[in-house]
């Protein structure tokens, strides 16, 4: 990231956990707070809400907006763990979508490499989680992104609206080959900001193949948490 003292970072992340990755506790889902950078915001899971916590950012005078989080694979070079600094988002078949800044692109690249796995790419966002293997390979296969979200492209709308450059960087949670069961990605619908007592109770009433999915995860969750620790490290 730029270091100049004129450059705001506007950073949107969906969750409480990955905003510990920077070294930012204690903020809950529509919050945001001061950072070394510029701002901070917590915005929930899912577009909307991160639509509007890029707003809330645009209104605090960031120059810049940034997303840092978490992605699900759709290519299988992709492991949990490994980090996307994305060249391009796109959200429509008949849309281009939006292109990152380049510059703060290859700066990434260039320092965290020196000890992660970094891929660039295209990142899809979507509206709702996409849960099997075959839905992944689908969309892989009609959009030619590597990797997929459900925050980056109304960040980066608004980025492009106020004409201020974009980039995020995704660590990846979420391998191309795991099944999401139907009670947690009901309950992905990012309409409380996180992670709900209807998450808790899809996975304890979900059974035994439920139980199994939830651990495994968690597992490459946190995986991907300390990778985005160590990139948040490297990025300066």
């Amino acid at each position: 990231m730029p270091n100049d003292a004129a450059d705001a970072i506007g950073l949107v992340v969906a969750l409480p956990a990955e905003a510990h990755s920077i070294g930012v506790r204690g903020l809950h889902p529509g919050e945001c707070a001061r950072w070394r950078h510029g701002w901070v915001a917590v915005s929930g899971i899912g577009p909307h809400n991160a639509l509007r916590a890029a707003e809330r950012l645009l209104a605090c005078g960031v120059t810049r907006l940034a997303n840092w989080g978490v992605a699900g694979a759709l290519d299988g070079g992709l492991a949990p763990g490994d980090v996307l600094v994305p060249d391009r988002i796109r959200y429509a078949q008949d849309d281009p979508g939006f292109a990152t800044d380049a510059e703060a692109c290859e700066h990434l690249i260039a320092n965290l490499s020196a000890s992660l796995n970094v891929h660039r790419g295209t990142l899809w966002s979507t509206q709702q989680p996409v849960a099997t293997p075959a839905d992944k390979r689908a969309l892989a296969e009609r959009s030619g992104a590597v990797a997929v979200d459900m925050e980056a492209a109304p960040i980066a709308a608004v980025a492009a609206r106020a004409k201020l450059p974009f980039v995020a960087v995704k660590s990846i949670c979420d391998p191309v080959t795991r099944e999401l069961p139907a009670g947690i990605v009901r309950a992905l619908d990012g309409s409380d900001g996180g992670f709900s007592l209807r998450m808790l109770s899809a996975i304890a009433l979900g059974g035994p193949s439920t139980w199994r999915a939830a651990r495994s995860l968690a597992r490459d969750f946190a995986r991907a948490r300390h990778s985005l620790a160590a990139a948040a490290r490297l990025a300066a």
